[in-house]
């Protein structure tokens, strides 16, 4: 049940301020979404107090709770030209405040993705990460920059890390059939999820097959069965999602990843190196010979 649908059930129970701020909300979500407190208060014209009451009354923690809801209604509800045609006239109607909102939007993502993840947490997916023979990766849309960013460091950590794709059907399922206890897959979900990857995870699930996620929160259907679950903050003014925190968390994973793996990191790296002496360097060599002639 979607958070207006949860207000509009629990219309009939609120007071008659909680009931104004229930009206603007339904009316325009789309402003309500990333109004600041004060802002939505003096819009509706109510008192602080009254707004976390009334996201208290509706079960949900917090104003800052309700902006998230809020947000992921509108993520999931509105085609992209739309959420882009909305937010810029929400951009126009705000712009004397909107350069520091973004900033402060982009520091805050990286502060509470942080507050949702524990160091016990990102040591236990370094693990996971360890202890597998393959890394299968796979995301989509706005979450592939984040999957990329991710093979390229586990690459460079020495780990054998595949990046999948939803869209090249035959390697996807290839990869997932024959992926085994030995291995485990990483998925990357934000807003809008595709609901190929709750099928994914269900289907990893029933093989046994290890399976982390990282996503916006860990209600999203792709998590159920995971064995260990990443949350980032993506709540973006403009674009509706921000990857800030996701990226930094990678890379935070990866140093812990590399924390307990300086003895591989190693010799993997001197086993690159004498490759491509081997390949790479003797033919830029003849190159040269070439050249000279």
């Amino acid at each position: 049940m979607d958070v207006l649908e949860v207000i509009r059930t629990q219309y009939a129970c609120l007071s008659r301020a909680q009931k104004k701020i229930a009206d603007y909300i339904l009316e325009r979500p789309e402003d309500a979404c990333f109004a600041s407190l004060k802002e939505l208060t003096e819009a509706v014209g109510v008192t602080e107090v009254t707004m976390m009451n009334f996201a208290r009354r509706i079960g949900i923690d917090g104003f800052s709770g309700l902006k998230r809801e809020l947000q992921d209604y509108i993520r999931q509800r509105l085609s992209p030209n739309q959420k882009i045609a909305r937010a810029v006239e929400t951009v126009r109607r705000r712009k004397n405040s909107l350069y520091s909102e973004f900033l402060e939007n982009e520091l805050a993502a990286i502060s509470s993705t942080y507050a949702g993840v524990s160091e016990e947490q990102l040591y236990r997916a370094a693990a996971l990460v360890r202890h597998a023979r393959h890394i299968y990766l796979l995301g989509y849309d706005v979450s592939m920059p984040v999957v990329h960013f991710l093979r390229l460091r586990l690459h460079y950590l020495g780990f054998n890390a595949v990046q999948l794709d939803l869209t090249d059907k035959g390697q996807l399922l290839l990869s997932l059939s024959q992926a085994n206890e030995s291995n485990v897959v990483i998925l990357v979900s934000f807003p809008n999820h595709a609901p190929e990857m709750e099928h994914i995870g269900e289907y990893l699930h029933r093989r046994n097959v290890p399976f982390m996620t990282i996503v916006d929160q860990p209600s999203v259907p792709a998590a159920r069965y995971a064995e260990l679950t990443l949350s980032c903050t993506t709540a973006d003014p403009l674009f509706y999602n921000t990857i800030t925190g996701a990226v930094s968390l990678v890379n935070v994973l990866c140093a812990c990843i590399a924390m307990d793996n300086e003895d591989y990191l190693r010799e993997t790296r001197c086993g690159v190196e004498n490759a491509f002496e081997t390949i790479f360097a003797a033919t830029q060599n003849s190159i040269s010979e070439l050249d000279i002639e």
